[in-house]
This record gives C-alpha cells, sequence and structure tokens, in this order.
C-alpha cells in the first residue's frame, strides 16, 4: 500500500479530489462554519438538503451527493456525528470506518477531510487529527493487505485557528506510522486560496 497524506489549512471546496468528507453534528449550527461556505459554493444544496430533513446530522448518518462540478471535488460525503455534546474518539473512530468502507466500495481513493472541532469539547485538536489518521490506514492496511499497486492519497485540512502548525504535525505522524518509510509521504501545502 502507498500512501499519500496531504496536510493543508485549504477548505474543502478548494480540494482537487475524487470525493470530499464534511462532518455535521445534529445541533442548531448545522450550516456554520465551513458548512457555511459549503453550502454557498453549492448555492444553497445544503440548506434545502437540511430544511427537508434528507440530512439531519445525526449520528451514523451517510449522505453522497454530486457537488455538479460547483467545487474541485466530483463528491461530497456529508457523515453526522449527532450531538456535539457526545462527540468523542469513539464516535470519531465508528464514523472513520463507515466513511472508509463507503469509499472503498465506491472505488474512490482521493479524497479530502476535515476533522471537525466543536468548541468547549474537552478533545485535544491535533490527537483527533493523528488519531483519525492512524484509523483510516488501519482500515486500509487491513482491507487492501493484498493489493497489488494499490494507491491511497488522502488531504487532510485542518482550521488554521485551531491548529497552526503543520510541521510539528508532521513530525508527529512519523512516529505514529507503522509503515516503511518508502510507502508513504507526508506532504504541507501552506498555500491558502483566497476565499
Amino acid at each position: 500500500m502507498k500512501l499519500d497524506l496531504r496536510l493543508t489549512h485549504r477548505f474543502l471546496d478548494q480540494l482537487w479530489c475524487q470525493a470530499v468528507v464534511a462532518f455535521l453534528f445534529k445541533d442548531k449550527s448545522l450550516l456554520t462554519g465551513y458548512l457555511s461556505r459549503l453550502d454557498e459554493k453549492l448555492t444553497g444544496t445544503l440548506t434545502q438538503l437540511i430544511d427537508t430533513n434528507f440530512l439531519s446530522g445525526k449520528r451514523d448518518e451517510l449522505i453522497l451527493v454530486a457537488s455538479q462540478q460547483r467545487i474541485k471535488a466530483d463528491k461530497l460525503l456529508f457523515v453526522g456525528l449527532g450531538s456535539p455534546k457526545s462527540y468523542s474518539f469513539e464516535i470519531l473512530s465508528a464514523a472513520i470506518k463507515r466513511i472508509s468502507s463507503t469509499l472503498e466500495k465506491l472505488e474512490l481513493y482521493e479524497f479530502g477531510i476535515m476533522v471537525p472541532w466543536v468548541k468547549g469539547i474537552k478533545i485535544d485538536y491535533m490527537e483527533l487529527i493523528k488519531y483519525t489518521i492512524i484509523n483510516l490506514i488501519d482500515y486500509y492496511s487491513i482491507h487492501k493487505r493484498d493489493a497489488v499497486n494499490f494507491s491511497l492519497k488522502v488531504i487532510f485540512t485542518i482550521d488554521e485557528k485551531n491548529f497552526p502548525d503543520l510541521q510539528f504535525l508532521r513530525r508527529e505522524l512519523r512516529t505514529y506510522l507503522d509503515l516503511p518509510a518508502s510507502d508513504y509521504s507526508i506532504a504541507i501545502d501552506n498555500s491558502i486560496e483566497a476565499k
């Protein structure tokens, strides 16, 4: 398995890849932060999905939609995490397994993801990111162990306000990855596109 990890502060709508993964919580703030930006780029499609209760943010919800060329990725996978009060490593881990399984079935091996952060939670953001990356790698290491020439490219977009030091994160990840150095790369994209 070849793994290409990219760390960036770019928004999900700015990522060139097959799909982007957007997390939603089941609360009043469904369209705040980066989700409001996605909704704007999708010309209100996200608002319509929420208003018709097609998309609610409830835990275990997975909704795949085509981007209709309104963002750089071809598809969007919306993932519900439930109440922000119950957000934990375990909930995110279960979501990552469902995401990985869904993307694998769709044969989408180049995707972007933003690890969600909620104000007031007692989880360290960097630990959450590392934990998410390790869960993804573990999933594909098991399910694609015997695949010949399998390559996975994951772009992690990280909120610049919550975690400004991508170099530090890269060093931390290198200590956690249980792969030969020739089988993975971790690149940093420090550029930020205009809104």
